[in-house]
């Protein structure tokens, strides 16, 4: 069939787009590389590639010795010791308790059962020291009054190097009635003292001064009596007893016309 162009010219069948076609490959010269550059590797498809990398030899020694260099790089920069960090000294300050707090705290403390305890012991051998004591330093009246803790208190003094007398009490003692007369001898002259214990317990006896005056109340002889010179047999009176007492004594100058008696404690 002719088809008509207004160019006048008969016009081609039209057909297929022309392909491409590349060029042919060019040939490669394996003799122009060194040995061990290059590996030549005749794969048909994806598979036997895979195989073919998989049963390829080892890499160059040229490449393991790099690797193993680099490996042992790594390795002493991981074996180098860790520079110790600086210690850094922290310091923080207390913090103050509140003053409740504390008292609360000290208050707790004071109850416990144990405080409370050692707090009762404590004061019972106090009480117990201070009674010592004081029985003790009292020890002659303890005794007149307490004749059962009497062997006690002889013992406790035994070992501390003191003795158990009767108690003094100027204040229980009194004169019942004393008396200076002239003896059978011009110059000699007899002294007699009643003395009265105003105590419920014994008293310790006490001594006597004797003052001798003349008709002119001038003194003329001063002596100091003993109960002992006065012939008692006990250093002490008993319990409200009446004790009397009496004694000669030499006047060599002057005539006796008065005298006083006293008594105390020497």
């Amino acid at each position: 069939m002719v088809d008509a162009r207004g160019d006048g010219q008969a016009g081609e069948e039209e057909g297929p787009p022309p392909v491409a076609v590349a060029p042919a490959a060019q040939e490669i010269d394996l003799a122009s590389f060194p040995p061990g550059d290059v590996e030549v590797i005749e794969v048909s498809s994806d598979d036997e590639r895979a195989g073919a990398l998989a049963a390829s030899p080892p890499r160059p020694a040229a490449d393991a010795a790099r690797a193993d260099a680099s490996e042992t790089a790594a390795e002493d920069q991981l074996a180098l010791p860790l520079e110790a960090e600086p210690a850094v000294d922290i310091r923080t300050e207390p913090v103050e308790t509140p003053s409740f707090v504390r008292e609360a705290e000290q208050a707790a403390r004071w109850r416990s059962p144990r405080v409370r305890a050692a707090l009762a012991l404590g004061c019972l051998l106090a009480a117990a020291g201070l009674a010592g004591q004081w029985m003790l330093a009292q020890r002659d009246l303890v005794a007149a009054r307490s004749p059962a803790l009497k062997p006690a208190l002889e013992a406790a003094c035994a070992a501390l190097g003191c003795d158990v007398q009767p108690p003094r009490s100027l204040e229980g003692l009194r004169v019942e009635s004393s008396g200076v007369v002239r003896a059978d001898k011009a110059d000699h002259y007899r002294v007699s003292v009643a003395l009265r214990n105003l105590r419920p317990h014994e008293v310790a006896l006490p001594a006597f001064e004797l003052a001798l005056t003349d008709t002119q109340g001038q003194l003329i002889a001063r002596r100091v009596l003993r109960a002992s010179d006065l012939g008692a047999r006990s250093p002490a009176v008993a319990a409200g007893a009446e004790l009397p007492l009496q004694c000669t004594i030499q006047v060599t100058s002057g005539t006796v016309a008065g005298y006083t008696i006293e008594f105390f404690y020497p």
